[in-house]
């Protein structure tokens, strides 16, 4: 047995092992980042849903909140109605879309660096 340990070749590390090694480390720990950004992210849209499902129910629920008196009713066949509800539309869809080009802008300045 002494022999054969004796006639093992000694194993070398290649030139390159401590860079490929920090390059793994690296990537785990980059890897994590995201994990843990995706969980932050998840958590801040459950909290978000459920906050507004709360103010759903005591609007709702508890304050007896009756839509009626807030809203009169509306006519939707009237010009100034439908041109109303057009304009909201307009501004809603505006509105996401900057948002989505904002989105869009910061991932890409993002993946720049």
């Amino acid at each position: 047995m002494k022999q054969a340990l004796h006639q093992r070749k000694q194993g070398e590390l290649s030139s390159n092992f401590s860079f490929r090694m920090m390059e793994q480390v690296r990537r785990e720990a980059v890897r994590q980042q995201k994990r843990r950004d995706r969980v932050m992210l998840y958590s801040i849209v459950a909290a978000s849903l459920a906050l507004i499902a709360l103010v759903v129910y005591l609007l709702f629920f508890v304050l007896d909140l009756q839509m009626s008196e807030w809203f009169p009713k509306m006519e939707w066949k009237s010009a100034s109605t439908s041109s109303m509800l057009f304009f909201y539309m307009y501004i809603a869809v505006l509105a996401l879309a900057l948002l989505g080009f904002d989105h869009w802008m910061r991932h890409r300045k993002l993946n720049k660096h």
